[in-house]
């Protein structure tokens, strides 16, 4: 790599586990455009994605929208063909187009679940799902997108195979599953947990006979937050106390253990495990860690590491497992009023997180929620775009990241990104600078950028300034730099 600075040698200074962050995949979610919105919606939003130079898409397939409300008398749920065939349309859809594209997907079977697989007679959607079912279902997909599956109402052409996987979606959440808490024996414990458990246990089973068992298998899908009171049902279970329970740390023998289902914990067969790091509201900065320790923001993901770790010295996981941020992101005002932060902080903070990432060695996956806002206030209005697809500012600030720091006091320390190329291309980028109440901006700097995903990290004598990268027509955010 060459790189000009001011007429000066620049020298080249990764931070700790910078190899690691190279190899990091770019994922965005939007299931609304992707799944539920129609073809040219799917479409339009694909070729958006690609633009922005994201690795693949995150999406998440509710049971409920591909099972039969009603079962049907000899329904066989882990028989592809079993199910009715238009449900299967907005899914497939989506991993031919991802595949037209050379796109990944992150598939997660999520609930809500149909009633029948309930063990409610209230909030039958989300209520002690059966995890026997849930693998059934898991086998269904697992067959249909193993790669050779013939889909006969197709024209018999083979669905593209789908090769990483995750189990549900914030399973420490009420609105997803339920109950979060429960009481037995006179003892509170996280039924949720207990019962995810069961779920994944029955999903990698399924997936592995199905030929995927060499895929990539992600644990969690967990929210960051928690609460302490409120309902036992619907008071959602904080991410360390969830895992704790999922993972049996906290013994082996004693009726508090038999009621967690600690009594022979069963190792996961899991690849990575994936978490949902935001900050509360996802309007707070990256650098938030959270109100309380059972909280497990982008800022304090050294405590998923610790429970990770303790996990796998109990044999429950393997070692070093990988972290992937699998949903994750800021709204903003416009159009939230309530929770938004402004759209150039949203761009800024973007950048931030993604940096925070880079840095991280055991960070795999950064993902970004959404690509455009909901059209209700009451949605999410993270999007990279507004509803009406409208680009915000961070729109161009995802494909052109850009974080500039002090580093001592003579440096400046430079991380970016180009997302669009793919992978082994090479891209030149400019960093320009124009000084306080200047619009001139003027390149400082010319990078060559090798990397796998368009990082680079540089380290730069100190100037202030507004900063900003150019690729091509493509400009960054600016990034200003004050003086003491």
């Amino acid at each position: 790599m060459r790189t000009l600075v001011f007429c000066l040698l620049v020298a080249l200074a990764l931070p700790a586990g910078a190899a690691a962050g190279t190899t990091q995949v770019s994922l965005i979610q939007d299931d609304l455009q992707l799944l539920q919105s129609g073809a040219a919606a799917r479409e339009r939003a694909l070729d958006d994605i690609r633009v922005l130079g994201a690795d693949g898409v995150r999406a998440v397939v509710l049971w409920r929208d591909v099972a039969p409300r009603k079962r049907p008398r000899g329904f066989d749920p882990a028989d592809p063909p079993a199910y009715p065939a238009r449900r299967w349309d907005p899914l497939d859809g989506l991993v031919r187009g991802l595949a037209a594209r050379r796109l990944s997907l992150l598939l997660s079977p999520s609930l809500p679940m149909p009633s029948w697989a309930s063990g409610c007679k209230r909030h039958k959607r989300v209520c002690k799902p059966d995890a026997a079912q849930y693998g059934r279902f898991l086998r269904a997909l697992g067959a249909r997108y193993s790669g050779t599956y013939r889909d006969e109402n197709q024209g018999g052409g083979v669905l593209p195979r789908v090769e990483r996987w995750s189990f549900s979606n914030e399973p420490n959440q009420p609105a997803w599953l339920r109950p979060q808490f429960a009481r037995r024996d006179g003892r509170v414990y996280p039924f949720a947990a207990v019962r995810y458990r069961s779920m994944v246990l029955a999903g990698t089973a399924a997936l592995r006979a199905t030929g995927h068992g060499g895929d990539e298998l992600l644990l969690g899908e967990t929210g960051p937050i928690g609460r302490v009171t409120g309902p036992l049902a619907t008071r959602p279970v904080a991410p360390r106390p969830f895992l704790r329970t999922l993972l049996c740390l906290d013994g082996r023998k004693g009726p508090a253990a038999a009621i967690r289902g600690c009594g022979t914990p069963r190792r996961l067969r899991v690849t990575g495990y994936a978490h949902h790091p935001y900050s509360r509201g996802g309007s707070q900065p990256p650098r938030t860690r959270g109100k309380k320790a059972t909280e497990i923001t982008i800022a304090s993901i050294g405590r998923l590491e610790k429970l990770l770790d303790e996990a796998a010295r109990k044999r429950r996981l393997p070692e070093d497992l990988p972290i992937h941020y699998t949903e994750y992101g800021f709204q903003t005002d416009p159009p939230d009023g309530l929770l938004g932060v402004s759209l150039a902080r949203q761009a800024a903070y973007i950048n931030e997180s993604d940096w925070m990432a880079f840095r991280n060695a055991r960070v795999r996956t950064v993902a970004q929620y959404k690509l455009a806002d909901d059209r209700a206030i009451a949605g999410f209005q993270s999007g990279l775009r507004y509803w009406d697809f409208r680009a915000k500012p961070a729109y161009d600030a995802y494909r052109l990241p850009l974080w500039v720091r002090r580093r001592g006091e003579t440096r400046l320390r430079v991380w970016g990104q180009v997302r669009p190329p793919a992978a082994g291309d090479l891209s030149r980028v400019e960093l320009q600078n124009a000084p306080f109440g200047s619009s001139d901006f003027r390149t400082v700097a010319t990078i060559d950028v090798r990397a796998r995903n368009g990082t680079f990290v540089r380290t730069l004598p100190r100037r202030e300034g507004r900063f900003r990268l150019r690729w091509g027509s493509v400009l960054s955010r600016e990034a200003s730099i004050a003086g003491r």
